[in-house]
């Protein structure tokens, strides 16, 4: 485990320095600083007790470390200089330990995307892929933006969809609470005022009474249900196998699965179209792009493409017979093959696909809140009238 020292020593040209840096123990930051061309003259444990922000990295933080590392990398800094400088005032922990052990194997000679591969397994797939044929081709700095901004993109577009189902969510919390309160509170009591005419009332009236008086007795148990259920709901979720189900469910649904069928085609096309300007080749380019791809669906369809145009099939036929990508996308894709430019259209694709998820996201959010107020409106709307009615029914009303 990594320790934190401050340090403070002579540069080369004779100036005074100062800061933080990571070791395995003093000897071990002695030798970082030497190789930085650093005489250390103190050198002591960083005084601060906890200086991570956060144990657990999120998406956003990988994003925003991939995104320093290309713009170092940019700007003409070498690899493992770009490692030195985050790693000594990363804000996440889990990010500082993995950069550690990345910088570790780039001294021992490994490539970056294969240090990516084993050290950061939580990256996109299409990650240590692209960083392997920026690699080949000479263009890491620009294949390290290129990752970053397409884990920005996917990061904004499920803030989109989180936006746009907060307030449904909201409204459904709220609802439930009231609908729960009304039936431990208030229906029990109309209950007991109803007990002698049970049989006189309509038989709405008595199963929401029935219902209500259950509540009202086993108010302990459902509450501890919920929290049971909450509880495994939370475990099942943070398995792979679940989130797979539910993402391939999700794509099924009718509103929200063209919202995530939209933002799955323009991933596909950035990536693809990302490497063919990088200089992959096609059958290659497909190959990246499809891990990029999130539906099941989707990707053994894209599978499926790819093993039609390595044996000779245009790119436009092996995606109408094998995918459900929409007709626009395959006649953009067939005018790029045919005008030698299928990276500029496939890239074009992305930007109109991007925006189609952007103006998608909007008419869910347009359609959840209402339909969240009609479904509470609809339940609350039922219990009172089953009151009324079970109040109504038990006078008789002489209208002349």
């Amino acid at each position: 485990m990594s320790t934190s020292f401050q340090y403070k020593g002579f540069r080369a040209d004779g100036g005074e320095v100062e800061g933080r840096i990571s070791a395995a123990d003093e000897a071990d930051a002695i030798s970082q600083l030497v190789a930085r061309r650093v005489t250390p003259f103190e050198l002591k444990p960083d005084a601060v007790a906890n200086r991570y922000e956060r144990r657990k990295a999120r998406p956003a933080d990988r994003a925003r470390f991939l995104r320093q590392i290309s713009m170092l990398a940019s700007a003409g800094a070498p690899l493992l200089s770009c490692f030195d400088s985050l790693i000594e005032d990363e804000p996440c922990r889990e990010i500082a330990e993995q950069a550690r052990l990345v910088r570790a194997d780039l001294r021992g000679g490994s490539r970056l995307s294969a240090a990516l591969i084993r050290r950061m397994p939580d990256l996109p797939d299409y990650g240590p892929r692209l960083v392997e044929l920026g690699e080949a081709t000479g263009s890491l700095p620009e294949r390290l933006t290129e990752i970053s901004t397409q884990m920005e993109a996917d990061l904004a577009a499920a803030a989109e969809i989180r936006n746009a189902l907060a307030y449904p969510a909201f409204l459904a919390i709220a609802g439930t609470v009231a609908v729960f309160f009304i039936f431990i509170v208030v229906v029990p009591r109309f209950s007991a005022l109803l007990s002698e005419s049970r049989g006189d009332i309509p038989a709405l009236s008595r199963i929401v009474l029935t219902i209500g008086e259950f509540a009202a007795a086993n108010t302990v148990s459902l509450i501890g249900g919920i929290v049971v259920l909450i509880l495994v709901s939370a475990r099942l979720l943070s398995a792979p196998g679940t989130r797979r189900r539910l993402t391939a469910l999700a794509f099924r649904m009718p509103v929200i699965g063209g919202f995530l069928a939209a933002a799955d085609s323009a991933r596909w096309a950035r990536i693809a179209g990302t490497a063919l300007a990088a200089g992959a080749g096609l059958i290659d380019a497909l190959a990246l792009a499809e891990r990029g791809v999130q539906s099941p669906r989707r990707k053994a369809g894209l599978a499926e493409v790819r093993r039609a145009v390595r044996a000779g099939a245009m790119l436009e036929q092996a995606l109408r017979a094998h995918t459900d990508i929409d007709t626009m996308t395959i006649n953009l894709v067939r005018t790029g093959r045919l005008s030698g430019d299928l990276a500029r259209m496939l890239l074009f694709v992305a930007e109109t696909g991007e925006a189609n998820t952007r103006n998608l996201a909007k008419r869910v959010t347009a359609l959840a809140e209402p339909l969240a107020v009609a479904f509470l409106a609809g339940i609350i709307g039922l219990v009172v009238v089953s009151l009324v009615l079970a109040m109504s029914s038990l006078y008789d009303f002489n209208i002349e």
